[in-house]
């Protein structure tokens, strides 16, 4: 019996103790592409809401530029005075009231003996009123200067200063001068001055369609503005 006992117990019975299990794997949900962690959440929300600032800030700066470039102004005939307001040798500056009040502007007119020009006093560069000085004209804003005529002599500008275009009647309406026909030898000082549609020019001082302040009337760049 003894024997038998310990036998039974050296070849083993039934084992009733821990046994091991094969592992389960388990999900990781970080490997699914549809998981969404604290971390992807908070960056998605930085990306947004920096699209939205970006946007709020570059629209208003590109309808800025473009506006200039695109406004459909209308440039009606604005009669700004006698001529007896326009003294030969003299630079003059009056405002000018339009139909449209954005339009509303000032004008410098340089009366010489065969030659008149109506100049805009609005800087080429960034807008800037511009104002005599001397014999010529100064923007106080970035140090922009031009000679008598409007050409560029120092600072910044990208061109002469836009000048407007202009003719002479006489009280009854009868046209007696203009930029483009001449006859100042005619005027008399009752006549009255008008001044009509702007328009921009180059360095020699040919004419180009109105451009925007900055923008230049040749080369590459002229091409690009306002992008």
């Amino acid at each position: 019996m003894t024997g038998n006992h310990e036998g039974e117990g050296a070849a083993g019975g039934r084992y009733a103790g821990p046994r091991a299990h094969d592992p389960v794997e388990e999900h990781d949900p970080h490997h699914d592409p549809s998981y969404v962690t604290r971390t992807k959440f908070l960056t998605g929300v930085a990306v947004a809401t920096g699209g939205v600032m970006t946007a709020a800030i570059l629209v208003p700066v590109i309808g800025f530029a473009v506006a200039d470039a695109v406004a459909d102004e209308r440039w009606d005939w604005v009669d700004i005075g006698p001529m007896s307001q326009f003294p030969i040798g003299e630079t003059s500056s009056i405002a000018v009231s339009a139909q449209d009040p954005p339009a509303d502007r000032r004008a410098f007119i340089r009366r010489e003996v065969n030659s008149l020009l109506a100049m805009w006093n609005r800087c080429t560069h960034l807008g800037c009123p511009v104002t005599t000085a001397g014999a010529g004209f100064a923007c106080p804003c970035h140090g922009g200067a031009y000679d008598p005529v409007g050409r560029v002599t120092a600072g910044p500008p990208a061109r002469p200063l836009d000048r407007f275009d202009w003719k002479i009647i006489r009280p009854d309406g009868t046209e007696v001068a203009s930029r483009t026909g001449g006859g100042l030898g005619r005027v008399r000082d009752v006549d009255r001055l008008l001044i009509g549609k702007a328009y921009s020019l180059d360095d020699d001082l040919a004419i180009y369609a109105l451009k925007g302040p900055g923008e230049p009337v040749t080369g590459v760049l002229s091409n690009l503005y306002p992008f």
